[in-house]
């Protein structure tokens, strides 16, 4: 993904939230920024991904606030 805005991210649509592969390395917007977590649960309604360095889980419900990160396994 290519580097956005603050403004062109907020202008993304909000659904549909992709359904995500367990472990996918994720990151995470909240309040403060950008967090690095990896999924634990994904559905239709939203995503649960655990946050080490905050150690904690949060659901994410809004596609404007979860960006994939690239793995090196991908091909």
């Amino acid at each position: 993904m290519s580097a956005q805005t603050e403004q062109q991210r907020l202008e993304m649509p909000a659904h549909p939230l992709p359904v995500l592969a367990r472990n996918q390395d994720v990151k995470i917007f909240m309040g403060a920024g950008w967090a690095k977590g990896k999924v634990i649960r994904s559905d239709f309604d939203g995503c649960t991904v655990r946050l080490p360095q905050l150690q904690k889980t949060v659901r994410v419900r809004d596609a404007r606030n979860i960006l994939l990160l690239s793995s090196i396994h991908d091909c």
